[in-house]
């Protein structure tokens, strides 16, 4: 876990959570799935003037079921049995809200022959409306909800009938269970659920959930993520890049600096002519000693495609003083494409580590060799802290693309085994990739990526064997036919990994 004293902010603890039930009422019209909304009054003391679904708290040895069952009787007299509800998720208020719950949601059908009658102190305007038309009503601004409507709203407009609801929540388990955290963009707050790429850096950098920490990319100046862990984004963002590649400045000024992924130099067509040689000089200026003067202790690259290492020679020149740092990672194999070849200083080898240390700080940076995107790709254990610099074997946003012969799928698949073993022996939860924001709950991201790849294999192997004759770019649209065809010239790299390990291992 991450040392308390290396959080960018004091820890505040959020406030205590009450037992609360909510009801999604639902009914039919004119062949269209509705529900029912009530407005909160504009003097409430929690979501005043939003519209809502009627609910509230759980009183004294109530239970969820008996608490929702009560409150539609009082805010909307309607009266509803318990063995009609279906628990459909379950939130938590967000943590840095001064009144919060901890609520589940129920849907039940709309009793047949009753009318909703609203309490008018509670709740106003019993209103039965369309999920996609109540969104369209609050993009307009004129049907104001919170954050959990919203995305509740959202999952059901996939849903025409009451009974395709019921039955998608009969077995009674919560489709999600949730306490959003929010961070700004463009300076207005945005909120995000756990599986959002955004989530992981908003629990990394403010656990506490305060909004403190802007999303926006930015490439001219390090984002700090803890006070010994900064991201520097390099100005190259493109569809292979995402926002840009990832620069992580591990260290203080105390310790020294350790630069991870320095980037591409002269060999991408940049947003300025040179953004490449701005980035640079930028890493430079972010890693200097209280005394001002630079201080790279090394550059590590996790592996040596042209978005990676480039740079590393240009910051290594600029960074010579009293010493030259050394630049880290894996040569390049015969198997590399002619832009991906690499001769770092030391080369690295799995179970390397490298250190820091100044003040009362020790930082450790562990390597374990992870082929698969490429033969020489590096990921990096960053061990008191629990983080995994994982270059381009592990991406926030998209998958990364194995191409073949320097990639290899069992190898990839096989590394994302390693990680997982890493993530149990060092205690990660926080993956830091080389394009986008950090990953939080590690080892559950892991699983999930292996279970895509092996569920994208399943896809080409079952086309394979219906027709077994198919070129690639035939193969491509029924193996990635979920994925948009202006993507398949890139998709078809990994299936060609895919293919080449059905091959071997059928």
């Amino acid at each position: 876990m991450i040392r308390p004293h290396l959080h960018l902010h004091d820890y505040v603890e959020p406030a205590a959570t009450r037992a609360a039930a909510t009801v999604l009422l639902l009914r039919e019209m004119d062949g269209a799935l509705e529900v029912l909304m009530t407005q909160r009054s504009p003097t409430a003391s929690f979501a005043p003037s939003m519209y809502v679904f009627p609910g509230g708290v759980v009183d004294g040895d109530e239970t969820f079921e008996e608490a929702a069952v009560r409150e539609c009787m009082e805010e909307l007299n309607i009266a509803l049995d318990h063995g009609a509800l279906r628990w459909h998720s379950h939130w938590v208020t967000d943590r840095d809200m001064p009144k919060r719950f901890d609520v589940r949601f129920y849907v039940a059908p709309m009793p047949h022959g009753q009318t909703p009658v609203a309490d008018e102190q509670e709740q106003f305007r019993p209103t039965w409306v369309r999920p996609s038309d109540a969104l369209a009503m609050h993009q307009a601004k004129q049907f104001p909800m919170i954050f959990p409507t919203i995305r509740t709203l959202e999952w059901f407009t996939r849903f025409d009938s009451v009974s395709a609801v019921l039955a998608a929540c009969e077995a009674q388990v919560p489709h999600w269970s949730s306490c959003p955290r929010s961070g700004h963009i463009a300076g207005k707050p945005h909120y995000f659920m756990e599986h959002d790429s955004p989530y992981g850096e908003l629990a990394l950098v403010c656990p506490d959930g305060i909004k403190r920490h802007a999303l926006d990319w930015t490439h001219e100046r390090a984002v700090p993520l803890l006070k010994h862990v900064r991201r520097l984004t390099c100005g190259n963002p493109s569809m292979m890049t995402g926002p840009g590649t990832n620069s992580y400045i591990i260290g203080t000024p105390e310790t020294g600096f350790i630069v991870v992924d320095p980037g591409p130099y002269g060999t991408y067509d940049l947003s300025t002519p040179d953004a490449d040689q701005a980035h640079v000089q930028r890493l430079l200026d972010a890693c200097r000693h209280a005394d001002g003067a630079p201080d790279i202790r090394a550059i590590i690259c996790t592996h040596s495609h042209p978005d990676h290492s480039p740079a590393a020679a240009p910051l290594q020149a600029l960074a010579s003083g009293a010493s030259q740092p050394k630049i880290y990672g894996m040569k390049h194999l015969p198997t590399s494409r002619p832009h991906s070849e690499f001769s770092p200083d030391v080369q690295t080898k799995d179970g390397d580590v490298l250190t820091l240390s100044g003040g009362d700080l020790t930082i450790t940076l562990r390597a374990i060799h992870t082929p698969g995107h490429a033969a020489n790709h590096v990921c990096w254990v960053l061990e008191e802290d629990g983080l995994l610099i994982s270059g381009d074997h592990i991406l926030n946003g998209s998958t990364t693309v194995i191409d073949p012969p320097d990639g290899n799928m069992t190898d990839y698949l096989q590394s994302l085994d390693k990680l997982t073993a890493a993530c149990e022996q060092h205690d990660i939860h926080y993956i830091l990739p080389a394009h986008g924001h950090v990953l939080g709950f590690a080892k559950d991201a892991i699983t999930k990526l292996k279970a895509h790849r092996l569920g994208r294999e399943a896809k080409v192997k079952k086309a394979m064997e219906a027709m077994p004759d198919l070129a690639l770019d035939e193969l491509v649209a029924l193996a990635y036919d979920d994925v948009n065809p202006k993507l398949w010239p890139i998709a078809m790299r990994s299936l060609a990994a895919h293919v080449e390990r059905l091959k071997t291992h059928p």
